[in-house]
């Protein structure tokens, strides 16, 4: 070759080199469960991706599953997507399990590193057992049939897909390879690059090459706050934990009022269990069974069982918890762990919270006897802590006592008032006009 055409080749590659530029991408990682709030967040990764001319998204992933109804979302939104969507299940010991599996060949490119595994995607029981009958069948099949439509969207082994969920079958990074689940093996991002590099991928109707030499450089996307708590409500141990607390809180402050401090976080706690629970798909019985414990429970307060209604309401509550998540939408659980220690916990605290309300009613009726009865009381001030609907009766506060009162005048709360009589344990009382 002539010295002036080697020069001017020479000069062509160094001109490219220099003026090669990285293309522009986006990165989030799923650590931990799928559920609504990760799939918003998937989604709006990919809209700002788009909105930026990015080349494609990369999904980390690791996960032990989650929602079927939240990873069909992810997977109309990868369809529905301008750029590619690159899912890659990293580091070493990272997992696509179960609904993780379903989204992964749901992606345009589907890679993992070595060490890691995909699949078991086989709905199951409420605690982990095979379900059996009609109902099972049909949920199998659904969720299989997602699978194998996905893999066929993609090029993907049908066959392979469709067994992830009708036998859980589960497999290695280089199995799945080797079976054609997945399309790329690499131990770390830079091997990816050079992996994919000039990789065609079909978006909608067009062929997209990847360009990925130089290496990209990568924008990531983080949660939003508001996606970040979504995310941590959206497991049912969560909306048990709060729930439950929820309960102890509202009985703690039915037996024995005080600021309302405990009635208004326990309501707090029962409306966020409740929020976690809209996002879990549920059973109605075991709902019902939830609202049943509840409702035995505080009615110990009123009712006085010596603790038979505490009691069947526990077991209500633990019965409710063991059915409450829908087996055929979802691979997560309550611990069992979580339900013994929830259903001994709430029937020791309302029978320990009964034994010392009633002691400590007993302690007043005995003080009031030693001060002499209504010639103990009669006469002293009180103000009014808690008032029924009728504005006449409720409770007062005398001396850091709790007693409850009529009055033939309608009262407001913190209305200073004198006692005038006593029926029983209940003091007649008049506004104090001083």
């Amino acid at each position: 070759m002539p010295k002036f055409l080697r020069f001017v080749c020479l000069a062509i590659l160094f001109f490219t080199s220099v003026n090669a530029v990285a293309s522009v991408s986006y990165h989030i990682k799923i650590r931990g469960t799928i559920n609504p709030a990760v799939a918003r967040y998937m989604a709006r990764a990919i809209e700002k991706a788009e909105a930026a001319k990015a080349d494609f998204l990369l999904i980390e992933l690791d996960t032990p599953g989650g929602l079927v109804s939240s990873v069909r979302e992810m997977a109309q939104s990868i369809q529905n997507a301008k750029i590619p969507v690159i899912v890659y299940t990293a580091p070493a010991g990272a997992a696509a399990t179960s609904a993780g599996a379903l989204l992964m060949i749901s992606s345009h490119i589907a890679a993992m590193a070595p060490g890691t595994n995909i699949g078991a995607a086989h709905p199951v029981g409420a605690q982990g057992e095979d379900i059996k009958g009609t109902m099972a069948e049909k949920a199998v099949n659904d969720i299989a049939a997602f699978a194998r439509s996905m893999a066929e969207l993609r090029k993907r082994n049908i066959k392979a897909a469709g067994e992830v969920v009708t036998k859980s079958n589960s497999f290695t990074a280089e199995e799945a390879l080797k079976i054609k689940l997945i399309d790329v093996i690499a131990p770390e991002q830079k091997i990816l690059w050079q992996s994919i590099h000039q990789r065609r991928v079909l978006i909608g109707q067009t062929n997209i090459t990847l360009n990925t030499n130089p290496a990209p450089t990568l924008h990531t996307v983080e949660m939003t706050l508001g996606e970040q708590v979504l995310n941590y409500l959206a497991h049912p141990n969560v909306a048990a934990i709060l729930m439950s607390i929820g309960i102890l809180l509202i009985y703690a402050e039915l037996s024995a009022p005080g600021l309302g401090l405990g009635g208004i976080l326990g309501g707090l706690c029962l409306i966020v269990a409740f929020i976690a629970f809209q996002s879990i798909p549920i059973h109605l019985g075991g709902l019902i069974l939830l609202g049943l414990g509840a409702a035995l429970i505080i009615a110990e307060i009123f009712v006085g069982s010596g603790g038979v209604l505490a009691f069947g309401g526990s077991i209500a509550l633990v019965f409710g918890l063991l059915w409450v998540v829908d087996p055929a939408a979802t691979d997560l659980r309550i611990s069992r762990w979580l339900i013994a220690i929830i259903g001994s916990v709430s029937l020791f605290a309302t029978l320990l919270m009964g034994y010392l309300v009633s002691r400590l009613k007993k302690q007043s009726e005995k003080a009031l006897l030693d001060r002499g009865g209504i010639a103990g009381v009669q006469g002293r001030k009180g103000q009014v802590k808690n008032l029924d609907t009728d504005g006449k009766s409720g409770q007062i506060l005398i001396h850091g006592e709790l007693w409850k009162f009529v009055s033939k005048d309608r009262l407001n709360e913190n209305d200073a008032v004198v006692v005038r009589d006593m029926h029983g344990l209940t003091l007649d009382v008049v506004r104090d006009k001083e």
